[in-house]
């Protein structure tokens, strides 16, 4: 199971994740997006289909840094932390999601409202 997101975590960190610093980094900025008097920042944030896709781009690639960092730390050198590592890495994850459905709630409080 854990695996299974670890994967879809890499899928939606490398084809989302592009596409979310493009919109807000680079074409708002140099006036490439399509409406230039509209914020992508606020268009990303109050539709429920966008913040759905900033949540799964943020949250998936929470888990897939974490599940790479792991093993990582084996091939340095530090496999006696490992079992340490993992706790503090899924310590990490569930505040990192909770922080991160707090601060989308802030932007747009109307996301639990029914149509």
């Amino acid at each position: 199971m854990l695996w299974g997101v670890f994967s879809l975590g890499g899928i939606i960190a490398a084809f989302l994740l592009p596409v979310l610093i493009y919109v807000n980094n680079l074409a708002y900025p140099l006036g490439l997006w399509p409406a230039t008097q509209i914020d992508p920042t606020s268009l990303l944030v109050t539709r429920r289909l966008s913040t759905l896709l900033i949540f799964l781009t943020v949250a998936g690639s929470l888990f897939h840094g974490m599940f790479r960092l792991i093993p990582t730390l084996g091939e340095l050198g530090l496999g006696r932390f490992k079992e340490k590592m993992a706790a503090m890495g899924y310590a990490i994850i569930g505040t990192g999601i909770v922080f991160l459905i707090i601060f989308l709630l802030s932007l747009n409080p109307n996301l639990l409202r029914l149509p």
